[in-house]
């Protein structure tokens, strides 16, 4: 059987994963931006993790002919501080024009809070201004 696999965090994956994922008949795996598991405290650790899902990643995939595409955001956990916020969505444009992008995701919300809808909102309009397509994050109840 053939698939591609539309939503993994190969980030925290080992190489062998990607070996399992061709031998399961996996044709491309798409791997959307999310939160590492602690919330990051400046920009630039999101510059240095966009860099790591458009450009290091997609050439561990490469060893296993196995496309791999992403999408950039900033997740709703990490979207309470507005500013800290704004000045990650400023970064995203200058991948958006990578031939490995998708879009802009997985955006949504977490906890529904005002702040997380701001910063969907803004994300959302940023997708549109760019003509990008975007991939949403359902909330935890």
């Amino acid at each position: 059987m053939r698939y591609i696999e539309p939503h993994a965090h190969m980030v925290s994956r080992t190489t062998n994963d990607y070996q399992a994922l061709i031998m399961a008949g996996c044709k491309a795996v798409c791997e959307p931006a999310f939160w590492a598991g602690f919330d990051r405290s400046s920009a630039d650790g999101f510059y240095d993790y966009f860099r790591q899902v458009t450009e290091y990643e997609p050439r561990r995939a490469h060893r296993f002919n196995l496309p791999h595409y992403s999408w950039i955001c900033i997740n709703p956990k990490e979207a309470e501080d507005p500013v800290f916020a704004r000045e990650v969505i400023d970064l995203i444009p200058k991948f958006l024009d990578k031939e490995n992008v998708i879009g802009v995701g997985e955006i949504g919300l977490n906890k529904n809070s005002v702040n997380e809808v701001k910063i969907f909102e803004e994300q959302v309009q940023l997708a549109v201004d760019h003509n990008q397509l975007i991939l949403i994050h359902t909330p935890h109840l």
